[in-house]
């Protein structure tokens, strides 16, 4: 199926608040409720939306996000690779990018994760080095809410908010008077607490999602620049002015004058074009670039270590 701008910005709009009504949506694009609801539905349908989730904030886990980049000499089985690839704690989601070389994205906690993850992936068979990307900022044109948009806010959940928190575990779309039943809460109440939580920046209700189902391709530039004459706020504004929509992450190599960039383009025939004018940018020494699309070996890892923490709220709360 074909997505078009309206199933995008949908997608966008749960991905920043899961909880967003089919009639709120509805009064904000200026169609049916229906409608809406049947292009959520699509979305589901396509693969676009894999679940509705909470996920507590990086800064509440104490995590960072990170790419990562691992090269063999080509010996290697593809997909016995990919799996012990995907079998580290810290990955999230591990695809092919081109002969002999594979991206991860992960989730770690400082220094000492950072370099053990590194010394794990290098002692793989067949891996010739492995490269760490700290992400620097992600999804600029994702709504200003949303998770994409910030590391959130370490805070205090009171007794109640854990309470409602615990029912949203279950489905995190639950109307606000099944809650009430599960809680003895007053609706009142659960509408003030649900505002709360998202405005407190400590916890997501989010979606997972493949954002590749879209249709678009993922263009990935690694770009060395000469650290003397710019720097990455620079680069990062130069991708902010010039591909906005396209803009989806900011990276950087942990020891190399090196800024990834992460662009999901609609039409592949703008590929070329973008590389070229990137290639030609007075900040660009030299560019790397490759391609994921749908058709790449993607062996996605749903490893949610928001749950574990909830859990033990919920425990030391007596939940």
């Amino acid at each position: 199926m074909d997505l078009d701008w309206l199933d995008k910005a949908l997608l966008w709009e749960l991905f920043g608040n899961a909880r967003a009504s089919y009639q709120d949506l509805a009064r904000k694009y200026e169609l049916s409720f229906n409608a809406i609801k049947n292009r959520v539905k699509k979305l589901e349908k396509v693969g676009a939306i894999h679940e509705y989730t909470v996920e507590l904030s990086l800064a509440m886990l104490g995590l960072e996000s990170i790419i990562v980049t691992i090269e063999t000499d080509g010996s290697e089985n593809i997909k016995s690779l990919i799996n012990q690839i995907g079998k580290q704690k810290p990955i999230r989601m591990v695809t092919r990018i081109r002969n002999r070389e594979y991206a991860a994205f992960a989730f770690v906690a400082g220094a000492t994760d950072f370099f053990e993850l590194k010394m794990n992936l290098e002692s793989l068979k067949a891996v010739t080095k492995v490269t760490i990307h700290p992400i620097l900022s992600t999804s600029p044109y994702a709504p200003p809410k949303s998770k994409a948009r910030s590391r959130g806010q370490k805070i205090d959940f009171t007794q109640n908010q854990l309470r409602v928190l615990r029912c949203l575990t279950e489905d995190v779309r639950m109307p606000v008077g099944e809650i009430a039943k599960k809680t003895s809460l007053t609706p009142r109440r659960i509408s003030k607490i649900l505002r709360e939580l998202q405005e407190g920046g400590g916890v997501h209700f989010t979606i997972r999602m493949d954002y590749l189902a879209l249709g678009d391709i993922n263009l990935e530039l690694n770009i060395q620049y000469d650290e003397a004459k710019t720097g990455l706020n620079e680069i990062g504004k130069w991708f902010q002015e010039h591909y906005p929509r396209e803009l989806w992450t900011v990276s950087q190599v942990l020891d190399e004058p090196i800024i990834g960039i992460s662009l999901l383009v609609e039409d592949p025939t703008k590929v070329g074009e973008i590389i070229n004018i990137v290639r030609e940018a007075t900040f660009a020494e030299s560019v790397d670039d490759y391609v994921i699309t749908s058709q790449t070996y993607v062996k996605m890892h749903y490893r949610d270590p928001s749950q574990h923490h909830l859990d033990e709220l919920f425990k030391e709360a007596g939940l």
